[in-house]
């Protein structure tokens, strides 16, 4: 009798320790919904990365006629006049030519310059001109002069931006369109037209 207890204390203890010796291994691995989200074999999740788009998106920028100054009178009997609507500019004087700066995105891809003008009597001088302020020079982006009309005729010309100088960068550089229009050859304005990345 006193072996038979004493063999039960025995199986007693030994299911004890077989029991604690399970709940220690359950508590040291990790348990679906018990503060871990993947396996041991599987590593931990790999970091989030957002999705990068190459894709860009196109816009336009247009500036009329009366944003622009006079750059010199010279001959100050003739007259010049700049109007509203719709917005010309027009000019007595041979030579006198008229400015506006532009304010585009920084970092845009610049595309076409689009002009808007009266052809007539005499040929309009279109510039756009891109300024280095770091090195006091200046490039040419577009510039060409139109063609006379016997009668004046509303028209306009789209030009290509060389790619080459066509990224818009406002730590260094500054932008300028020009224009000299002279008779019955008048400025009305101009779209630039320029991409840049999707949001």
């Amino acid at each position: 009798m006193r072996n038979r207890r004493l063999l039960g204390v025995v199986f007693t203890v030994a299911a004890a320790a077989a029991v604690a010796a399970t709940s220690a291994t359950a508590l040291a691995s990790p348990q679906p919904g018990h503060g871990s989200n993947y396996s041991r074999s599987a590593g931990p999740p790999a970091p989030y990365r957002p999705a990068t788009s190459t894709t860009t998106v196109k816009h336009s920028f247009s500036l009329a006629a009366s944003a622009f100054s006079p750059d010199g009178l010279h001959d100050t009997t003739q007259d010049y006049f700049n109007q509203w609507d719709p917005a010309t500019l027009s000019d007595q004087a041979a030579g006198r030519c008229f400015q506006a700066g532009l304010a585009l995105p920084n970092g845009i891809t610049l595309k076409t310059i689009k002009a808007y003008y009266t052809q007539g009597s005499s040929a309009l001088f279109f510039e756009l001109s891109r300024q280095d302020l770091v090195n006091h020079t200046s490039t040419e982006l577009v510039s060409y002069d139109t063609t006379v009309a016997a009668s004046p005729v509303y028209t306009s010309t789209t030009s290509a931006i060389p790619a080459a100088d066509a990224a818009v960068d406002y730590t260094k550089y500054a932008y300028t369109i020009g224009v000299c229009p002279v008779g019955t050859t008048t400025f009305t304005g101009i779209t630039i037209s320029y991409t840049q990345p999707a949001s």
